[in-house]
């Protein structure tokens, strides 16, 4: 081969790989570490993008755990529950290959109250600021209700890509912030429904998982003073089209439901 034409190959990958590698927009202080919570004494992974520490797994710390075999199904309190767990055991619950991938599903009540010393539920500054030190290019601004976040920033905050269900290795910016966000579902409480209506007219006694391994939905701090419904965030995997996709609109969620929980460090 004429080694003019193999110099000039190589130039055009080596600009193909620079111009690939500035559009990844990736170049974020991130430092990991781990915190350990005495209370159970469980070792978490940690990732500090930009001077803010984040949890990089779901919360897993779990006094009691609730389900559907019980005498009554109560959603008063602190909830705590393993998805497709429905005894009262913790340490049966702690067993299962649910609660070993995904962490514990909280109630609003229970994500508030069971941080530990030094933690906190992160409000909507924490996630803009986090959405700005992933992809500075695109969040200059401030988000506003109903703006969708672009491919790469999702991507770049979701992890384990066997979880997703992600079939091929092209996902090249998958997790490169560290935060492993993961889909552990939803328990939602079952509800008798009003066909009249269309709405909700009576809470049963019975709770309800679903989406686990399509979604991640994580609680955030509300400012101000709390409703039945809170905003959460939302992320959704969409098999018919393989992507991920991350529903920017704040998705209304009751505070009896139970989701995933990440905090972050004061």
């Amino acid at each position: 081969m004429n080694i003019r034409l193999i110099i000039s190959l190589i130039i055009i990958a080596l600009l193909a790989f620079c111009s690939c590698e500035k559009d990844r927009q990736v170049k974020f202080d991130l430092e990991y570490s781990t915190f350990t919570d005495n209370r159970d004494g469980y070792e978490y992974k940690t990732v500090t993008i930009d001077g803010t520490t984040w949890l990089a797994e779901n919360f897993r710390y779990l006094p009691s755990v609730d389900g559907n075999d019980v005498d009554s199904v109560s959603f008063d309190g602190l909830r705590y529950y393993v998805y497709n767990y429905n005894g009262t055991n913790v340490n049966e619950a702690k067993a299962t290959d649910e609660y070993k991938k995904f962490g514990v599903l909280y109630n609003y009540d229970a994500a508030i109250k069971s941080c530990p010393d030094g933690w906190r539920l992160p409000t909507m500054d924490d996630f803009q600021k986090l959405f700005k030190s992933i992809n500075r290019t695109k969040y200059e601004g401030t988000y506003s209700h109903g703006q969708s976040l672009d491919y790469n920033t999702i991507i770049m905050m979701c992890g384990q890509r066997e979880l997703w269900g992600l079939k091929d290795s092209g996902y090249d910016l998958l997790n490169v912030s560290g935060l492993d966000f993961v889909p552990g579902g939803v328990m939602k409480p079952e509800w008798n429904y009003d066909t009249y209506t269309g709405k909700d007219k009576e809470l049963l006694d019975s709770v309800i998982f679903n989406d686990l391994g399509n979604s991640c939905l994580l609680w955030k701090k509300k400012k101000g003073q709390e409703k039945d419904y809170i905003s959460a965030w939302r992320i959704t995997y969409d098999s018919q089209y393989e992507q991920i996709d991350f529903d920017m609109r704040e998705t209304l969620m009751q505070k009896v439901c139970g989701l995933s929980v990440r905090y972050v460090k004061d």
